[in-house]
């Protein structure tokens, strides 16, 4: 089992989802009580078990239409979502409490992305999207946590791709000066956040120095981190020809011969450890391979090969969904990272020409209107009450990859 997942069952997206993080002077937690800056519990408790699926399969648009109604919805009086709330006796390690100031931001930049396309033609996502963009200018930069742990990456991470994601798509022109000095500021905190070794991780158990001594680097950590430095990149702000390498390097050297990818640096040593076969890293594979591909490391054969590798043993991680404690399933699955997967690889399916690219969109397309909720939302795993509406972010924009 990996070493975060044994100490503490964290999740590996937060991710999320996926969910979902550090800061680049890694100046300790923020001045004001996270208790203070966590947003106010709602009147009814998030639920933490996964609610029974429909009979039938949902159509994957309609499947769309009612998850971006269930985020409008949902959404905290703040703009935000999420909430520390959570009916479990005991959950995650949060390090401290600021902790779930990084879970909200990196949740609510989720739920920000999501909002983008259905907010050109829906007056309702339309403002919410305006809501959620006003909190996520109005919060303070989310700081490390403590000297063992960050989620803050991940909360770094999110920001960079919604800003960026914002500021391509032209909507919300009155704020493009403040989203582009948010991006600025976040692409800094991002690249300040790096191990020593290049990558991006959000632990740091045996050291807990200053900076993060790269020990416990994760692969997918960097790879969604490269993923979103490269959109940042497209709108005009870019990281060091440094900063790319190395992360491209970290993820490289994670890559086993069977196409699987080491959990982290601190595993990189036991690749016949269950986590670290093709089975176990079949929702963690697909950022990897994206970035490589993305930077010209990897071909468009291999990408194809992941994707189908992720179709052809999707069982062993379709068991891992709704499951309360993390890597309890085969190969040490863990459910926190099965939409996040399904994210990624909605994107790397894009890159694929046809007809593999519309075999492929039809099988996730039906993977994913198949688990959604009778309410509308998606829920991988409960964590605390943010799981909802990051699962639903990460299932909205693997829906509406095109």
């Amino acid at each position: 089992m990996p070493a975060e997942p044994r100490r503490s069952g964290a999740v590996a997206i937060f991710a999320a989802a996926g969910l979902w993080a550090v800061l680049a002077s890694c100046a300790g937690v923020p001045s004001a009580p996270a208790a203070a800056e966590a947003p106010t519990a709602p009147a009814t408790i998030a639920a933490t078990a996964v609610p029974r699926a429909p009979a039938a399969p949902l159509d994957p648009r309609a499947a769309y239409e009612r998850g971006v109604t269930w985020l409008i919805e949902h959404q905290n009086e703040d703009g935000s979502w999420g909430t520390f709330v959570s009916l479990r006796t005991r959950e995650i390690y949060l390090g401290t409490q600021a902790s779930h100031r990084a879970f909200r931001d990196a949740t609510t930049a989720l739920c920000t992305m999501a909002l983008i396309a259905p907010a050109r033609t829906d007056a309702r996502a339309r403002t919410a999207l305006g809501r959620a963009v006003e909190h996520l200018l109005a919060s303070e930069p989310s700081r490390r946590v403590n000297s063992d742990t960050f989620y803050n990456v991940w909360t770094h991470t999110y920001i960079v791709s919604a800003a960026a994601l914002l500021l391509e798509s032209g909507l919300l022109p009155e704020r493009a000066a403040a989203l582009r000095g948010l991006l600025d500021r976040e692409v800094a905190l991002l690249v300040g956040s790096r191990g020593a070794d290049g990558g991006w991780g959000y632990y740091d158990f045996e050291h807990r120095m200053a900076t993060p001594s790269g020990n416990h680097t994760t692969s997918f950590n960097t790879a969604s981190a490269l993923i979103a430095l490269r959109r940042a990149g497209e709108v005009g702000i870019e990281p060091s020809e440094m900063v790319v390498r190395e992360a491209i390097g970290v993820i490289d050297r994670m890559r086993l011969p069977s196409g699987a990818y080491v959990y982290g640096t601190y595993a990189q040593f036991r690749p016949a450890a269950t986590f670290n076969m093709l089975q176990g890293s079949l929702a963690r594979s697909q950022p990897c391979n994206l970035a490589l591909f993305n930077e010209g490391v990897l071909d468009l054969a291999a990408l194809e090969r992941g994707l189908r590798q992720l179709r052809e043993d999707h069982p062993f991680l379709q068991i891992s969904l709704g499951r309360p404690a993390p890597h309890e399933a085969y190969y040490q699955n863990s459910g926190y990272y099965y939409l996040y997967g399904h994210y990624y690889a909605a994107l790397a399916i894009e890159a694929l020409p046809e007809p593999q690219r519309s075999e492929l969109r039809g099988w996730l397309d039906g993977v994913l209107a198949a688990i959604q909720n009778p309410d509308g939302s998606w829920l991988d795993f409960p964590l605390y009450g943010y799981g909802h509406a990051y699962g639903t972010a990460y299932a909205l924009l693997a829906l509406e990859a095109r």
